[in-house]
């Protein structure tokens, strides 16, 4: 299996991603509000999901411990933005219960680091920095307009900051063994899908006008 091949199919993903991001309602409150929420539920796992997969990596392959690490460092404290970014829409994070989709998010992710290989976690860092990389900017313009830059924090530094990130980790994947690939390319297509699902129960939630718990 080629980069080529991971590359291409992460664009074929990222056009259904797309369709549904542009109709998720941003300028809807309850509907951003919800979205800031469950992604804060399972961003707090970041940095201990990357310490997992550091630890289980094994010690012929010590510059993917390395990386693993280096990105532990980088993802520290912001779960945090989202809390202000919660604060700065007059809400916080307790009112909101965990939904399913956020909970499949990170929960597949101590599974595929535990039970098939630490590599596979690349399909997830690959899946959130593409979903910022690609739409986070047109994503932070609608918020903003809608909240202002107090509300989005977030989407505002990840839009800048995962340009960069998407191609080193297609980079990374690129050197790996098929078998491998294959992995992360599974929980890629199984991120994306876990993703689509919070954006669907953070919309149903919003239409039904119900107050958080």
């Amino acid at each position: 299996m080629k980069h080529a091949n991971v590359t291409e199919e992460l664009k074929q993903l990222l056009k259904h991603s797309q369709k549904q991001i542009e109709k998720f309602p941003w300028e809807d409150k309850a509907a951003y509000s919800a979205w800031v929420s469950q992604t804060y539920y399972f961003v707090r796992h970041s940095t201990r999901l990357l310490a997992l997969a550091a630890a289980r990596t094994e010690l012929a392959t010590q510059e993917f411990h390395n990386r693993f690490l280096a990105h532990s460092g980088e993802e520290k404290g912001h779960e945090k933005l989202l809390l202000n970014d919660l604060k700065a829409l007059g809400g916080k994070v307790e009112e909101w219960p965990e939904m399913p989709g956020a909970c499949a998010m990170y929960q597949s992710q101590y599974y595929y680091i535990e039970h098939k290989s630490p590599m596979a976690f690349f399909g997830y860092i690959l899946a959130l920095e593409a979903l910022a990389a690609y739409f986070g900017e047109e994503v932070n313009k609608r918020v903003e307009k809608a909240y202002g830059p107090k509300a989005a924090h977030f989407i505002r530094v990840h839009a800048e900051e995962d340009q960069g990130h998407t191609e080193e980790a297609l980079s990374k994947i690129a050197s790996l063994p098929a078998h491998h690939q294959e992995t992360v390319l599974q929980n890629l297509r199984q991120t994306l899908s876990y993703y689509e699902q919070v954006l669907n129960q953070c919309k149903d939630f919003a239409k039904a006008g119900v107050k958080a718990a």
